[in-house]
């Protein structure tokens, strides 16, 4: 009679202990498909689109003081952008991931420290040397690093120049929509396209040219691009200019494109 009572009590043990493992492999196994969903995710920019179509208007001029009262939604933004696996993403995929992050950015710049009459005045003028407070597949960046090296010498993109905004009125427009993986290429191109037929940036005629001062600074990637800047302008622009045209550059208006 003991030994069935021992017998007995444990069976009892036993089946009670299984279930608590079972129990405990589970919950392990749930927090690592979480965990590595998280870290292959596609990036969601719908957030990023509410905002920017709430407070940039149609001309690329944006509303900063409205703005402040979603600062941490921008924030928050940027930072569930920080476990998407980049090896994951097709080329137009990381094209939209990096123009919204490099524009988010900028504009958080502006919100951490507005009110502001310009992004110069932000870090000595030295903001895009400035490693960004999130990071990104492991890694921060400034807003240097992924302009010239995320979407210039990885994607090897010119036209991502005309598709960051750094907050100043002479910068190309802000679009008051998100970049997304469907309309990219399509937006780069007409963002391209706008910027060089419109006379508050470029004077094009056959004889002269007055360019945007990104053509001097980035010359080497039109050259890359196109074999010279005039040869990039052309493939763009309404007006068309001869190989041996001068080219002059127009000064930057360093003014912040604010409401």
């Amino acid at each position: 009679m003991y030994k069935m009572k021992k017998y007995v009590a444990a069976f009892m043990l036993a089946s009670f202990a299984v279930p608590q493992v079972i129990a405990k492999s589970s919950t392990r196994i749930g927090l690592s498909s979480s965990l590595e969903a998280s870290q292959t995710a596609k990036p969601n920019h719908a957030v990023l689109n509410k905002l920017l179509n709430t407070y940039v208007n149609g001309a690329g001029v944006v509303n900063y003081k409205a703005f402040l009262k979603d600062k941490l939604t921008l924030q928050q933004y940027l930072k569930s952008l920080a476990n998407v696996k980049l090896n994951t993403l097709s080329k137009d995929e990381q094209l939209a991931f990096w123009i919204n992050i490099y524009n988010a950015a900028t504009i958080d710049q502006i919100l951490r420290n507005y009110p502001v009459k310009s992004i110069m005045d932000i870090s000595g003028g030295k903001v895009w040397d400035q490693k960004l407070p999130y990071t990104f597949a492991g890694k921060s960046y400034t807003l240097n690093e992924i302009e010239k090296v995320k979407l210039i010498e990885e994607l090897d993109d010119a036209r991502v120049h005309f598709a960051v905004n750094c907050a100043a009125i002479s910068c190309p427009k802000l679009l008051n929509k998100a970049y997304t993986a469907d309309n990219v290429e399509s937006l780069l191109n007409a963002n391209t396209s706008a910027f060089l037929n419109d006379t508050e940036f470029n004077k094009i005629s056959p004889a002269k040219a007055q360019l945007s001062n990104i053509f001097n600074w980035y010359k080497v990637d039109f050259v890359k691009a196109e074999g010279s800047v005039a040869a990039f302008v052309n493939k763009y622009a309404k007006l068309k200019i001869k190989e041996n045209t001068p080219l002059n550059y127009i000064n930057y208006n360093w003014s912040l494109n604010d409401k």
